[in-house]
């Protein structure tokens, strides 16, 4: 609706001051002379473009006809003034909605071409974009250098003319004067000089100072950028390397640079299992609230209002879900095509969507598909001619429906679980109580102890603990694999049956154990303590350590009565030596 405030411009047009300039004219045009002198005067109205001469018998008619003029002028001027206004309104209201419908159509395009826009895109990270190959300013410095003075004129040696070989005195007085000169022109030239050579030695050593400090930023600069340079270089040779966590992080980095179409987010968590060269994708998608909720936008002419037209429920679900379908696929070839060491042969993919719950009101997030590919499989398909949707189905994706429908499925979590490490495991809860002393039992017996604990621990769902082989070598006692696609993943676990305070290094060992095998996270179990050398170093490590109190806690808390005497093991060892 055009709303044009007309008081506003009425009150405008009233406060302007308007003085007459009037005239007295005592001559007809012919020249004769009138008995009583006619009044004129000029006026206009600089907005209509219109002036007029008035001239009348006495100064009161004319100030009257100005007025009638000036006021009529007025009432069309405001007109004028509304009318363009609105004109004006309805110009850039008009210019705004082909903005709007120009933006819309632009939204529509890019969610439409989603996959497409990947295609012709090299997904590969580009390394060399990564380095800092920039250079330093150059040193600048912006004071001149002080000018030098110009020197002071020397005086001129005196001449000896008549008078002087006349009159001596005279001569004499000629060379007094001209030494006096002489002396004040020496002082000032040395004075001129020592101002001069102290300005010089204030600007070199500003000069200096800056160049000191340039130096040094200079210096700083290139240590960063080597340092930029040398851990972008060793990123590289890790992920070339195959390294697991270099993968993850090579991976993220590409998702990173992927363009999506603006207001359609999405975010990424990455697990990467080495054995069976399988990464896992939870990628978190957003909402229909993401898609436009107008098919278009009219322009009403008479009131310049833009009305947005709603789009069918049916039409924007049917471009939500295509938009997702597309996003899947096209996330499993980003992967694919960025995977130029081959160290991910397949991928599998959980699609997460957060919304609100229409049952309850509440926010809610749920898994609404899941999909695994090969990727020998997946590079031989034509990206520009599949349909996405069909494609999910052809490789057997986990969907409940439509995926606008947002309804809940289990995701897929393949982890390699036929390690031929793994051994049967023995039962051996069931044979302790209060009087066992667990760091008296034997090591092999303590390691599937701690896989039996765990089994419990991870009893939900599809999680499962298997231990490995027998080995005294501090290798893996226990692998468990959690199927929640959030806090879950692989876990290796290392059993310490000690009497002493477990040392740092087997911490570090086991930190080494967790990336070789691409773990999510590490366990480190013992009867015995740890130093403030092993907790500072699993500060920011995805590791737990579990010492000798906690163990015997988590026991009694599935109903184990045990108990965990050090210093009577360390005798029993000194008794049987």
């Amino acid at each position: 609706m055009i709303q044009i405030d007309e008081s506003k411009i009425r009150q405008e047009v009233s406060a302007r001051d308007i003085t007459l300039k009037v005239h007295q004219n005592r001559f007809t045009p012919s020249g004769r002379e009138r008995s009583a002198p006619m009044y004129e005067t000029t006026i206009d109205n600089a907005y209509l473009r219109k002036s007029r001469f008035l001239k009348k018998q006495s100064l009161h008619e004319l100030e009257k006809a100005a007025q009638e003029q000036l006021e009529k002028w007025a009432e069309q001027e405001i007109k004028a003034r509304v009318a363009a206004e609105k004109a004006n309104i309805k110009e850039e209201a008009e210019s705004e909605w082909l903005k709007m419908r120009t933006s819309l159509e632009s939204q529509f395009e890019d969610l439409e071409n989603i996959l497409k826009a990947t295609i012709e895109v090299d997904d590969r990270l580009d390394w060399n974009s990564l380095l800092d190959n920039s250079s330093f300013e150059a040193f600048g410095f912006d004071e001149s250098t002080p000018d030098k003075p110009s020197p002071p004129s020397k005086p001129a040696e005196p001449e000896k003319g008549i008078l002087e070989h006349l009159l001596p005195f005279l001569w004499r007085r000629k060379q007094a004067a001209y030494s006096a000169s002489f002396t004040k022109w020496r002082q000032e030239l040395n004075s001129i000089g020592q101002s001069y050579r102290k300005s010089l030695a204030e600007w070199e050593a500003r000069r200096e100072k800056a160049l000191h400090s340039w130096e040094k930023k200079k210096e700083e600069f290139e240590r960063r950028q080597k340092d930029q340079n040398a851990s972008v270089k060793d990123f590289k040779q890790r992920y070339e390397a195959k390294d697991p966590q270099a993968v993850i992080e090579y991976i993220q980095a590409v998702f990173e640079e992927s363009q999506y179409p603006e207001g359609f987010l999405l975010d990424y968590e990455i697990g990467f299992d080495p054995h069976s060269d399988t990464l896992v994708v939870d990628l978190s998608m957003p909402s229909i609230e993401a898609v436009p909720a107008e098919s278009d936008y009219k322009f009403k002419k008479t009131t310049a209002e833009v009305i947005p037209v709603a789009m069918k429920q049916k039409d924007r679900e049917t471009l939500y879900e295509s938009a997702l379908n597309q996003t899947v696929i096209r996330t499993i070839h980003e992967v694919f095509e960025a995977n130029y060491v081959k160290a991910i042969m397949q991928v599998v993919l959980n699609g997460w969507v957060t919304y609100i719950d229409a049952a309850t009101g509440q926010e809610k997030t749920s898994c609404i598909v899941s999909v695994s590919f090969d990727r020998e499989v997946f590079e031989s398909y034509n990206l520009s001619m599949l349909n996405p949707k069909e494609c999910i189905k052809s490789m057997k994706g986990v969907v409940a429906g439509p995926l606008s429908a947002i309804q809940p499925v289990k995701p897929i979590l393949q982890l390699d679980r036929e390690d031929s490490r793994f051994v049967e495991s023995e039962d051996v809860l069931a044979d302790l109580n209060s009087t066992t002393n667990l760091a008296e039992i034997g090591w092999e017996e303590f390691e599937h102890l701690v896989r039996e604990l765990f089994s419990k621990l991870f009893s939900s769902g599809g999680s499962e603990v298997r231990v490995t082989q027998a080995s005294s070598d501090g290798g893996i006692d226990a692998i468990a694999f959690d199927d929640d696609p959030i806090r879950g993943g692989k876990f290796v676990i290392q059993a310490k049956r000690y009497t002493k305070v477990v040392p740092v290094s087997a911490v570090r060992d086991l930190y080494g154990t967790m990336i070789s095998e691409g773990a999510t996270k590490g366990i480190l179990v013992t009867t015995a303590h740890y130093g403030r050398d092993s907790r500072s170093f699993v500060k920011d490590k995805p590791i737990t350590l579990i010492d000798g109190s906690n163990l015997v806690y988590l026991l009694e808390e599935h109903g184990h009565k045990v108990r965990i005497d050090v210093a009577a093991a360390r005798a029993k060892m000194r008794d049987l030596s």
